[in-house]
């Protein structure tokens, strides 16, 4: 039978305390990102994607408290040693009725939980036809080192350029038939990693390249960082709006929701407050939901003097629904008069009402056009939004 036709298991060590970690808790049990799953969920979850696997099985430590705490989708033996090398190999040990000699066993740090899927599937795609073609026992993932490298003595000086060319940070898993790989452990029970084993019995063992995001967290920071890569970016929208309506005679003047003093007002089918249709539009915008008129046309008697503050309230209860919250909104209005400024404050306050937003959310800024084009005429006042939306699921 060739190895292509081979069943694959992997074996993730996870019975050490990670002492380096400094933590409460052996760092395999420490939570990743706002969900709060663990190090060696994280990893589990990412080689259950691997198609090519048949069987994972996690070896932790007889005394340990915490595995049986956690949802974990694999085996669970208690299998863990004083070492590495003895957790791997009484965990195939106890496997032994399961899995057949030539089944392929990749062994996966439990604290490497960025390993690629694909990644791993091209490690043992690899390792088969190494297999087959005699080149090797086995193979294993490996980083190229990009950085120069240099040896320092005790003192912590440079004493000597170490030649990068050939040189590979090695990583896991690491893919080898199981007889062969039991019977390496057992003679080398002190060993860091398996492809050593494998290479002090006499074998030959490959190299596959491996994405650099398969590091493993061994200290504080690495942990920080770890997280970091986890969270979910916040997704987010920007909208823009404008409008503008001409000023008329026997019109109230309605801006941001409130009513001011002024001989003139908006002319619309509505209310005509611009500076709340730009605010609807850039809403709806940044939602892709569309815009004002396709939520309210102005065909609609319905909406015959309606009040703008309740059509936008409406038209962002849609973005809501859809998944999203305004973040901040920044507004301009043009208008040469009345003068806005001693009512930017009382707009600002509505507008956050409107939209159950927080206080400072908005940002007005009025603008007399220096006397030029229809505001400057005082013909008409024209109004410019920008919202920020992020999405709620985030």
């Amino acid at each position: 039978m060739t190895y292509a036709n081979r069943r694959v298991f992997v074996v993730v060590p996870a019975a050490g305390c990670g002492s380096r970690m400094l933590s409460d808790r052996p760092k395999q049990y420490l939570p990743l990102g706002r969900s709060g799953q663990t190090v060696l969920q994280t990893t589990v979850l990412a080689l259950l994607d691997v198609p090519e696997i048949d069987g994972i099985y996690v070896a932790v430590s007889p005394e340990d408290e915490y595995v049986e705490t956690l949802a974990i989708p694999a085996a669970v033996l208690r299998t863990g040693g004083k070492t590495r090398a003895e957790t791997v190999y009484q965990t195939l040990e106890a496997l032994s009725d399961t899995i057949a000699d030539e089944d392929l066993v990749l062994v996966h740090d439990a604290a490497r939980p960025f390993v690629q899927p694909q990644d791993v599937s091209n490690l043992i795609v690899r390792t088969q036809k190494g297999i087959e073609e005699g080149m090797c026992a086995g193979m294993v993932l490996a980083v190229p080192v990009w950085d120069t490298v240099k040896r320092v003595d005790e003192k912590g000086l440079l004493v000597e350029d170490v030649e990068r060319n050939g040189l590979m940070r090695i990583a896991t898993p690491q893919c080898f038939p199981y007889r062969q790989l039991k019977s390496a452990l057992a003679e080398n029970l002190e060993t860091t990693d398996e492809s050593s084993a494998m290479r002090d019995a006499g074998y030959a063992v490959g190299v596959v390249e491996s994405s650099s995001r398969n590091i493993k967290l061994t200290r504080p920071q690495d942990i920080e960082d770890a997280r970091s890569l986890t969270e979910t970016p916040m997704k987010m929208r920007i909208g823009i709006g404008y409008d503008s309506h001409r000023l008329v005679e026997g019109r109230k003047f309605i801006l941001g929701g409130i009513e001011i003093e002024h001989t003139l007002g908006l002319d619309g089918h509505s209310d005509a407050d611009a500076l709340l249709h730009a605010i609807t539009d850039a809403v709806l915008g940044a939602a892709r939901l569309g815009n004002i008129g396709t939520f309210f046309p102005d065909t609609d008697p319905k909406y015959k003097g309606a009040d703008s503050a309740v059509l936008l309230k409406t038209a962002y209860e849609a973005v809501r629904e859809a998944g999203w919250s305004v973040v901040n909104i920044d507004a301009v209005v043009v208008a040469q008069k009345p003068k806005l400024n001693p009512h930017v404050a009382a707009m600002q306050t509505r507008i956050e009402e409107i939209l159950e937003l927080d206080e400072g959310s908005v940002s007005i800024k009025p603008k007399t056009n220096e006397k030029l084009g229809f505001e400057g005429r005082e013909e008409g006042v024209s109004t410019q939004a920008v919202v920020l939306l992020q999405s709620d699921c985030c």
